[in-house]
């Protein structure tokens, strides 16, 4: 199970609407001639009020908004009256967002609930007279004050209330109001985690606004389309919609709100792994920030993006830099204590990436002290948190303890009952579940969950079942486990929430596979996969079919998983992860070499069989060389050599598997990574023996000895024995094992009984090269020649648009005489991609082709 595994959450929510953007309507009714003085002078306050709420300047915004209502109502304007209480309210709910952000949890719980009353009396007033359109601004108010925080029962009043408003707009042919009311449905069908309803009910709003012409209402429904595009898993549809948003902002909007646009749009491409164009959006919000006259507020949030943006490129000393030059900047100033706690916290992250826990510690100690001059516990539980994962990250797990138990007590005394939920859960739990700690894990779900259930919040309560049903598996109470995964899934799926109830699957499939009842684990790991289907995430299809795969594998159902990795390592190709297709690749290695070492090496019958099988996964381990130097991932580049090595053992070469060793041990010794290291010297013993030079196999087991003893790790420990095992028992023909596969089988003899049985069987394996050279020709020919046309670049760029893609399709099924997908040039964008799926279909049917 992989309760144990997982970098750091990054939960990320969409937008909260605030304000309606009626400023440039009243700023023509101010300018109009026809309006009396008191008139004009109220549409000028509403603009300032909107102005002030945009600013985060709260208590001139309540004067302003305030002093607007009275005029207004004073002339009897019905509109402007509407309009007026609806901004009255916005300011409450800004004064809420605002308390919640500090740590005031208590003090926002009022502001909503004074917005929220307030829109019902006022409500009750519009009904008495007769005014439907009024009544219908004050359930949308009223929709708007309940939908976030408040619980589950009163997100439901949220949905009724948002709903009714928004028939009542269209049957008055208020487009800008429906608009609202159905974005603010939006909002509460994301918050509910239903996103399939949500992405709905954002698109609708947009029309609406796009109808009225408003720009800025357009940019904010679409916006919220992205945030759910995104939390779907959809992250190219969130691009697409988040560029949209910013260019409607570049055209109408405020540098503030399109700086917000673009950090939104640059953590969708964080969510994408996507470190070149993250870095892009992080540089572009760089240049204007500087345009800004508020730069400080501002400036944590910039340098926060752009700290992730380098770490996910494996650049954590830019990241470190980053940070020590912005806290420079304002470290000093007494106005901006805030802001150098949130740098700070930054530069504990950059830190601890970078390796360097004790400075770490010392930035953490001038965090706290800030955060103690402010007073400010929230401020005080956020550094802690992140000293938490510091701590993890160096592995000082009992510092990790004791920095998330100070965070949930800090919170709990805030009474920030979100916040202590998912910190226990995400902080505090995990932590104890690295300790082998399950029992107290245990009772900490107990208490996060009787929080969710006092504070009605359905969504968390399933959450920890979810997390619940995992530990009790752990603690040895597999029934218990599914009990509580069941009420997790029926909670999700009351709700809509698809992911989350995909999840639970996925987890209790694993739950099953502990209990070795592998065919209910794999029911629940389709279940899992037929879910996906209906959200459309492809990366987390691609994350169930790892979990389907290794459900295969611990059932000796080595095909099966085959398959089902195969199919992981597809996904994410077609989705254009770099990194997923990486990871998986590496998995399936794995499978690929317990699968083939498991063959008999005396059945001659299964030569053919293990030879087909060496060349597929060398393939797949040499693509995961190329993915991971195209990706600047040396650790991911050294684990590719180590594999490219191990292949190269298991089919008989060991010059070539020396060059591959020595290469990633390169890698890891310039990383001071021991782990790969390890791996990297006990391919070396691998080589030496197959050399028959049992001396440098045991000055390489001397140094593979040394690192397991350091590591500490049981599996090092394990491997290094294994190895012992092989260099003692002269004459072994068996390589040494990867950490959780056999290694390779009987080399020398199995390469010369495949090289016999290669002429007794008509069928002979296509060339890779050779293949790739001969389609790269057949492009050039289509396309009129060109030096753009190479095995990586993508066809489009090379000048093969739709229809040539349809002619190409074509000429590849008549050439190498196999069916081809319509969507081929879609999932196999390259000669590259294009090459493995014709080798694998090729060889797969036997079909010859020797060009």
């Amino acid at each position: 199970m992989d309760v144990k595994k997982g970098g750091r959450d990054r939960v990320w929510e969409g937008g909260h609407t605030v304000i309606d953007h009626l400023s440039s309507f009243y700023s023509k009714y101010a300018d109009s001639s026809p309006a009396n003085e008191k008139i004009k002078q109220a549409a000028i306050y509403f603009c300032v009020a909107e102005n002030h709420i945009e600013d985060g300047d709260l208590e001139e915004a309540t004067v302003a908004a305030e002093g607007c209502l009275e005029l207004f109502r004073e002339e009897g304007d019905q509109r402007g009256t509407r309009d007026a209480l609806r901004l009255v309210i916005h300011v409450l709910r800004a004064k809420a967002d605002e308390a919640r952000n500090q740590g005031e949890r208590a003090l926002a719980r009022d502001q909503l609930e004074k917005a929220e009353a307030m829109a019902e009396e006022e409500m009750a007033n519009f009904r008495d007279a007769g005014d439907e359109t009024g009544q219908a601004c004050m359930m949308l108010s009223m929709a708007e004050a309940t939908c976030a925080y408040r619980g589950s029962n009163k997100r439901e009043e949220a949905l009724a209330n948002s709903e009714e408003a928004r028939e009542i707009f269209s049957q008055a042919k208020e487009a800008k109001y429906e608009g609202l009311a159905t974005l603010t449905l939006a909002e509460v069908y994301f918050r509910k985690r239903n996103f399939h309803a949500a992405r709905k009910a954002s698109a609708e709003a947009a029309e609406l606004f796009k109808s009225v012409d408003d720009k800025l209402c357009q940019a904010m429904a679409l916006h919220m389309g992205a945030a759910t595009e995104a939390r779907a898993g959809v992250l190219e549809m969130a691009i697409r919609l988040g560029r949209k948003s910013l260019k409607l902002l570049q055209e109408a909007g405020t540098k503030k709100q399109q700086m917000a646009s673009l950090l939104a749009l640059g953590q969708f491409y964080l969510m994408r792994e996507d470190a070149r164009l993250s870095l892009s959006m992080g540089e572009a919000a760089s240049a204007l920030l500087q345009e800004l006259d508020d730069t400080a507020s501002w400036e944590g949030v910039a340098v926060g993006f752009l700290v992730e943006a380098y770490i996910l490129n494996n650049q954590p000393d830019k990241a470190v830099q980053v940070c020590k030059e912005a806290t420079e900047r304002i470290r000093h100033r007494p106005d901006q204590k805030r802001e150098t706690v949130y740098l700070l916290h930054h530069l504990i992250h950059a830190l601890s990436v970078f390796g360097d826990i004790e400075q770490a510690k010392e930035v953490g100690d001038e965090a706290l002290a800030v955060a103690n001059e402010l007073g400010c516990k929230r401020l005080k539980a956020h550094v802690w948190e992140e000293l938490s994962h510091a701590y993890l990250l160096a592995e000082q797990n009992n510092d990790a303890l004791h920095a998330a138990e100070v965070a949930v007590q800090l919170l709990k005394e805030l009474g920030a009952d979100h916040d202590e939920i998912t910190t226990r859960l995400q902080v505090l739990t995990k932590v104890l579940i690295i300790q082998d700690n399950y029992k107290e894990a245990h009772n900490q779900i107990e208490l996060a969950k009787d929080l969710a259930q006092k504070i009605e919040e359905k969504p968390l309560e399933a959450f920890c079942l979810s997390i619940q049903s995992r530990v009790q598996a752990l603690l040895g109470d597999p029934q218990s486990g599914v009990k509580a995964a069941d009420l997790a899934i029926d909670m999700f799926r009351e709700d809509g929430d698809r992911r989350g109830e995909c999840r639970v699957w996925e987890g209790l499939s694993e739950i099953h596979m502990t209990a070795s009842d592998f065919s209910s684990a794999i029911r629940a790991a389709k279940r899992a996969e037929s879910l996906c289907e209906e959200v459309g995430d492809t990366r987390l299809m691609a994350r169930m079919k790892h979990t389907t795969s290794m459900v295969h594998m611990s059932a000796d159902e080595h095909q099966e998983a085959l398959a089902a990795i195969t199919e992981a390592i597809k996904l994410s190709r077609a989705d254009d992860d770099m990194r997923g297709t990486v990871k998986y690749i590496f998995l399936a290695m794995d499978i690929w070499v317990t699968s083939l070492t498991a063959l008999d090496p005396e059945d001659k019958s299964k030569v053919r069989i293990y030879r087909q099988g060496c060349e597929k996964a060398m393939r797949l381990a040499k693509e995961g060389v190329k993915l991971s130097i195209r990706l600047e991932d040396r650790y991911a580049e050294c684990m590719g050599n180590y594999w490219v090595g191990t292949m190269h053992i298991m089919m008989g070469r060991p010059k070539e598997a020396k060059i591959s060793a020595e290469t990633a041990l390169e890698i890891a010794t310039e990383k001071r990574d021991l782990l790969s290291e390890l791996y990297a010297r006990g391919l070396m013993v691998q080589v030496s023996l197959q050399e028959k030079d049992v001396k440098a196999a045991k000055e390489h087991l001397k140094d593979v000895q040394g690192l397991a003893e350091e590591l500490g790790d049981p599996q090092a420990k394990a491997m290094a024995d294994q190895l012992k095992d092989l260099v003692m028992g002269s004459g072994a023909q068996e390589a040494a094992p990867q950490q959780a596969a056999a290694v390779a089988a009987p080399i020398q003899e199995a390469g010369a009984a495949s090289s016999a049985a290669a002429g007794e069987v008509d069928f002979i394996a296509p060339d890779p090269g050779l293949m790739k050279n001969h389609i790269i020709a057949m492009v050039k020919n289509m396309v009129g020649g060109g030096d753009d046309v190479d095995g990586d670049t993508p066809l489009m760029e090379s000048g093969v648009d739709s229809l040539a893609s349809v002619e190409l399709r074509t000429q590849l099924q008549q050439e190498f005489k196999v069916n081809l997908p319509s969507t081929v040039m879609f999932n196999y964008p390259t000669i590259e991609g294009i090459t493995g799926l014709l080798v694998d279909e090729c060889t797969q049917k036997k079909i010859t082709w020797t060009g």
